[in-house]
């Protein structure tokens, strides 16, 4: 059997020229203050629930460990938010959708076109209060039938769901003469 990705013929297609690193398109940088504003709601919850535990629980048990814990979590994820927001980056093309993301382990996406059955845009409280959006592209079959796109600018995830309308080939219609 051969490998369709080693093929020359399928190499030289439009659909897998690898894009130049100024093509892509990357987060905002406000989607950093998001994420941070994400994270610190989620510590003010745990910091709370680590409280009322202590309080209806024996103080001298684990809650050292756990308040200890909860700091390290939270000081690692807070400095690696900007790599994150760095490493995130898309691109739509004539055939393809390529979505890129990931600090430690690295996630690529390569969407064709032909695949997409539709496009969502959502917006959670603190992406409307942001201006950011989450971008949705969902395809025929497959284990991983949709890729989402967190924390794009709205009007960036306004024209790509519009872009990726139009580039959907749509299939052959029965046409009366």
């Amino acid at each position: 059997m051969t490998n369709q990705l080693l093929d020359a013929g399928f190499l030289d297609d439009q659909c897998l020229t690898g894009p130049l690193p100024e093509q892509w398109l990357l987060l905002p940088t406000v989607a950093l203050t998001k994420r941070r504003c994400s994270w610190l709601l989620t510590l003010i919850v745990v910091v709370s629930g680590l409280m009322v535990a202590q309080w209806l629980w024996d103080p001298h048990l684990l809650f050292p460990l756990f308040w200890g814990l909860t700091a390290l979590l939270f000081l690692a994820s807070w400095f690696c938010l900007p790599l994150e927001i760095r490493h995130t980056r898309f691109l739509l093309r004539t055939q393809d959708f390529l979505l890129q993301s990931g600090v430690f382990w690295r996630r690529a996406a390569l969407i064709p076109l032909h695949r997409v059955q539709h496009v969502t845009i959502s917006q959670g409280p603190l992406q409307k209060h942001f201006g950011l959006a989450t971008l949705k592209v969902y395809t025929a079959g497959g284990l991983d039938a949709e890729a989402a796109l967190a924390d794009i600018e709205y009007r960036v995830a306004q024209a790509l769901s519009e872009q990726l309308s139009q580039l959907i080939p749509r299939g052959d219609t029965d046409v009366e003469h």
